[in-house]
C-alpha cells in the first residue's frame, strides 16, 4: 500500500514539474545560457519514473491522483496512469530529455535560450497532462496548452516570414479541433453523465442524441491536430521551427495528441460508423503523405510528409482497435523519426543546406550520423531486423483482417514509404558533389550522443524482441491501457501472407525509387491546381475580405450608423431566442409601478423634444429620480438612495459643463432614418424587456434565497445588497472601480492636454 501510494504521488511531480522547470527557465531570461539544456533534461525524470507503476497497469490496477479544484462545481483535476498513459507519458520523458539535451548543444551562441527552453518545458508537461487526464475538462486544457506552445516554438525564429506563417497556419487549424473538443467535452459530459473519462456510460452515451454529435466533433479534433486529410497542411508548414522543436513536437510527440485521442475514445468509435471512417481517413493519409513524401527535394520537408503518412498509420490502427499494432509502432516512430529529425539537424548545422539534390556521400566525413541514418531510415522503411520491420508486420496482419481495400492501401503506402526512404539515404552515400568541395566539419560529441539511445533503441527493438529488452513489456504496457493482452512476438514468425506482402512491397519500393525520375513526372502532371494549401489561402483570403467589406459597411461611418448595426444585431438575438426563453404569460404590475414607468417614459420623450440642454437635463431627472421611486415601491431603499445620490451628483456635473459647450442643435436626418432608429429603439427595449421577464420564474426565487440565507454566512453582513457588491461582487466592482479610475485618468490627461498653433500663424493644418 505505502509503494501504491509512492506511485501515486509520482503522477503530480510528472506533470507539474515541467511546468515550474519552464517557470523558472523563463525567469532567469538573460542569464539563463545554453547549457542550461543539460539540466532542465531532468525536469521529465519524473515522468519517467511514473512508468514505476507499469506492473499495476499491466494487472489492469490503474493509480490514480485527484487535485480537488472547485469542489462547488464539482471540478477537479483527475490523472489516471493506464498502461497506455504511461507508455505515452514515457516516450514525451525520453525525447524531452533527448531534444533538451540536443538543443545544448545546436542553439546558436545568440539564441534567446530562455524563451526557448521555457516553451520546450511547457510544451512537454502539457503533453504529458494530456495523456494522464482523466477529467474531460482538463484534458481540454492540456489540449489547448500544447496548440498554444506549439505555436509559440514553430514561430520561435519570428524574424522570418515563413516562420510566422507557419505558426498562424498551425494555430488556426489545430486552434479549429480544439473548439470541436470543447463542444464535443460538454456534449459527452453531459450525454455520459460524467466529465470523467473512465466513468463515462458507454450505454448512457448510446442512448443520447448528443452521442453522434460528440464523436463526429472528438474525430475533427483529432483529425486536425495529427494532420489527417484534409488538415494534413499545417505539419510542413510547422517545420520551419528549430530541429529540436521539429524532433520533439512534430514528430515524436504533438502530432500524436490527435492519435491519443482516437486511441481514447476507440471504445466508442467501434461501436458507431466514426470507427470505418476514422480508418479510411487514416489510409488516405498514409497514402496521400507518403505520395507529397516523394516529391520534396528538402530533407526536413520528406520528413514532414513521411511523419502526416505515418500518423495516418497510427490513425487508422487505433481506430481499428488494433491496440498492439498501433502500441508498437507508436513506439517504433517515435524512435526513429526523432532519430532522423536530429540527423537532419546536425547536416544542416555543419553543412547549412538540407537539399538531397546537392548532398551526396556524407557518410565519408560523418561516419556516425551516417549509420544513425542508415538504422532509422531502414526501420521507417520497414526493413528487418529492425524495429519498423515489426510494427510493420503487425499492421499488415491487422488490415488483412479489414479485408483487401484496407490492405491495398497499406501496401501502396508502405511501399512509398520504402521509396522517400532510400531518397533520403541518398545524400550519404555516392560521390560528393562539387558544391561539398569544402570539407565538412565532424560534428561535435554533444551533438551527436542523443542520437545513440534511439538508434540503439530502433536495433533492440527489432532484433532482439522481446525478450532482452523492453520493447516487448512496453508494447505490452500499451496494450494493457485498452484491457488486451499483447500475444508472444518474434522477429521471424514464419511464412505468411503478411510477409508475402511485405517481400511485393520491397519490389514495388526499389521500382519507385529506382524510377523515381519518371514517378516524379507523372506526379507533376497529376498535379491539380488547387491542393490543401490553395484552399487554406483562397479561405484565409476571403476571410479577410469578407472582415474588411464588414468593417467598412459598419464601423467606418459616424457613430450612430454603428450603434444602428449594434441594436439590430441585439434585436436579431433577442427574436431568436424569444420563444424559447419568454414566459408565455407575465404577472400584472401594480398600479404605483405602472405610474413610475409612465412618468420615466414621458422624461425619455421630453428629452428627445427638448429645444436646450438644460430643459432636457431636467426632463431626463425624471427618469432616474423615477426609477429611486420604482427602488422604494420595491422595497431596495438602499439602491433608492444611492441612485438618488448619482443623479444629484449628475445634474450638478452636467450643469457646470453645460455652460461651456455650444447651443444645442437640433439632430437633421431622413425620416426613413428616423423610422429605422425608432425600430432599432423599440427592439433594444422589448429585448431588455423580454430578457428580465425570462429570468422572474426560474432564476430570480433561488437567487433571491441563496443571498438572504448565506449573506450572513460567507459575507458577514446583514445588509444582503451590501454583502453582494462587496463580497459576492467582489471583483466585480474592483474591475468597476479600476475602470472609473481609468477614465479619470483618461479626463485629466484630456484636460492637461494644450493644442498650440505654428508660429508662422498657421492653423495646424497640413
Amino acid at each position: 500500500m505505502a509503494g501504491q501510494l509512492v506511485l501515486e504521488s509520482l503522477l503530480p511531480f510528472a506533470l507539474f514539474v515541467p511546468f515550474a522547470a519552464g517557470l523558472a527557465a523563463g525567469l532567469a531570461g538573460e542569464r539563463l545560457g545554453r547549457r542550461a539544456g543539460y539540466w532542465l533534461a531532468a525536469a521529465f525524470v519524473p515522468a519517467l519514473l511514473a512508468t514505476l507503476a507499469a506492473p499495476s497497469a499491466l494487472r489492469g490496477e490503474p493509480l490514480g491522483f485527484t487535485l480537488p479544484w472547485v469542489d462547488v462545481l464539482g471540478l477537479e483535476l483527475s490523472l489516471r496512469a493506464d498502461g497506455f498513459s504511461l507508455l505515452f507519458s514515457g516516450i514525451v520523458g525520453v525525447i524531452g530529455v533527448l531534444t533538451l539535451v540536443y538543443a545544448a548543444a545546436y542553439l546558436a551562441p545568440a539564441e534567446r535560450y530562455a524563451r526557448f527552453y521555457a516553451l520546450m518545458l511547457a510544451f512537454g508537461g502539457s503533453m504529458i497532462g494530456l495523456v494522464l487526464a482523466d477529467n474531460l475538462i482538463a484534458l481540454f486544457a492540456f489540449w489547448e496548452l500544447t496548440s498554444y506552445s506549439s505555436f509559440l516554438l514553430i514561430g520561435f525564429w519570428d524574424r522570418r516570414v515563413l516562420a510566422r506563417e507557419g505558426a498562424m497556419k498551425a494555430l488556426l487549424v489545430t486552434g479549429l479541433g480544439g473548439l470541436a473538443l470543447l463542444a464535443a467535452t460538454v456534449l459527452l459530459g453531459q450525454a455520459g453523465g460524467s466529465y470523467s473519462l473512465a466513468a463515462l456510460d458507454p450505454v448512457a452515451l448510446a442512448a443520447s442524441p448528443l452521442f453522434l454529435p460528440a464523436l463526429a466533433l472528438v474525430l475533427l479534433a483529432a483529425f486536425t491536430k495529427s494532420a489527417q486529410l484534409p488538415f494534413h497542411l499545417w505539419l510542413p508548414s510547422a517545420m520551419e521551427a528549430p530541429t529540436p522543436v521539429s524532433a520533439f513536437l512534430h514528430s515524436a510527440t504533438m502530432v500524436k495528441a490527435g492519435v491519443v485521442l482516437v486511441a481514447k475514445f476507440s471504445f466508442l468509435l467501434n461501436v458507431t460508423v466514426f470507427g470505418d471512417v476514422a480508418l479510411y481517413v487514416g489510409l488516405l493519409t498514409l497514402l496521400w503523405g507518403a505520395y507529397l513524401a516523394l516529391r520534396q527535394t528538402d530533407l526536413k520537408a520528406l520528413l514532414a510528409y513521411s511523419t502526416v503518412s505515418q500518423l495516418g498509420l497510427l490513425t487508422a490502427l487505433f481506430a481499428a482497435g488494433e491496440v498492439v499494432a498501433g502500441s508498437a509502432h507508436l513506439i517504433n516512430h517515435a524512435a526513429f523519426k526523432a532519430a532522423l529529425f536530429l540527423v537532419v539537424g546536425i547536416v544542416d548545422h555543419q553543412l547549412h543546406s538540407r537539399d538531397l539534390t546537392r548532398l551526396r556521400g556524407l557518410a565519408r566525413s560523418m561516419p556516425f550520423t551516417a549509420i544513425v541514418a542508415v538504422i532509422a531510415a531502414l526501420s521507417m522503411a520497414g526493413v528487418p531486423p529492425l524495429g519498423g520491420f515489426i510494427s510493420k508486420e503487425l499492421a499488415y496482419e491487422a488490415m488483412l483482417a479489414r479485408g483487401p481495400l484496407p490492405m491495398a492501401l497499406v501496401v501502396l503506402g508502405s511501399a512509398m514509404t520504402f521509396a522517400y526512404s532510400l531518397r533520403f539515404l541518398g545524400v550519404f552515400f555516392g560521390s560528393p558533389q562539387p558544391e561539398q568541395a569544402a570539407p565538412v566539419k565532424r560534428p561535435a560529441l554533444a551533438l551527436f550522443m542523443p542520437l545513440v539511445p534511439l538508434a540503439v533503441a530502433v536495433v533492440a527493438f527489432g532484433a532482439l524482441w522481446p525478450q532482452n529488452t523492453l520493447a516487448g513489456p512496453l508494447v505490452a504496457l500499451g496494450a494493457a491501457g485498452f484491457g488486451v493482452v499483447a500475444p508472444a512476438m518474434s522477429l521471424w514468425h514464419g511464412l505468411s501472407v503478411a510477409l508475402a506482402w511485405t517481400v511485393f512491397t520491397y519490389f514495388a519500393g526499389t521500382a519507385m525509387f529506382v524510377g523515381h525520375q519518371e514517378f516524379a513526372r507523372l506526379q507533376e502532371r497529376l498535379t491539380p491546381r488547387w491542393n490543401a494549401n490553395t484552399v487554406y489561402g483562397a479561405v484565409i483570403a476571403g476571410t479577410r475580405s469578407f472582415a474588411e467589406w464588414f468593417t467598412r459597411r459598419t464601423q467606418d461611418g459616424p457613430f450612430a450608423g454603428q450603434l444602428r448595426v449594434l441594436f439590430l444585431a441585439v434585436g436579431v438575438v433577442a427574436v431568436a431566442g424569444a420563444a424559447r426563453f419568454v414566459p408565455p404569460s407575465v404577472g400584472p404590475v401594480p398600479l404605483p409601478l405602472a405610474m413610475m414607468a409612465l412618468l420615466m417614459i414621458a422624461g425619455v420623450v421630453g428629452v428627445l423634444l427638448a429645444k436646450d440642454r438644460v430643459s432636457a437635463l431636467i426632463l431626463l431627472g425624471l427618469t432616474g429620480f423615477g426609477s429611486s421611486v420604482t427602488f422604494v415601491l420595491l422595497r431596495a431603499p438602499d439602491l433608492a438612495l444611492t441612485q438618488i445620490l448619482i443623479e444629484t451628483v449628475t445634474v450638478i456635473l452636467f450643469l457646470s459643463v453645460f455652460r461651456n459647450l455650444p447651443p444645442l442643435a437640433r439632430y437633421a436626418r431622413p425620416r426613413r432614418r428616423a423610422a429605422v432608429d425608432a425600430v432599432c429603439a423599440g427592439g433594444v427595449g422589448l429585448t431588455l424587456f423580454g430578457l428580465l421577464t425570462a429570468v422572474q420564474d426560474p432564476i430570480a426565487p433561488r437567487l433571491r434565497d441563496f443571498f438572504i440565507e448565506h449573506a450572513k454566512t460567507i459575507g458577514g453582513g446583514n445588509n444582503v445588497v451590501n454583502v453582494i457588491l462587496v463580497d459576492i461582487r467582489g471583483y466585480d466592482t474592483l474591475g468597476e472601480i479600476t475602470v472609473l479610475a481609468i477614465v479619470a485618468v483618461a479626463v485629466v490627461a484630456l484636460l492637461r492636454l494644450r493644442v498650440g498653433t505654428s508660429r508662422d500663424g498657421d492653423d495646424g493644418r497640413s
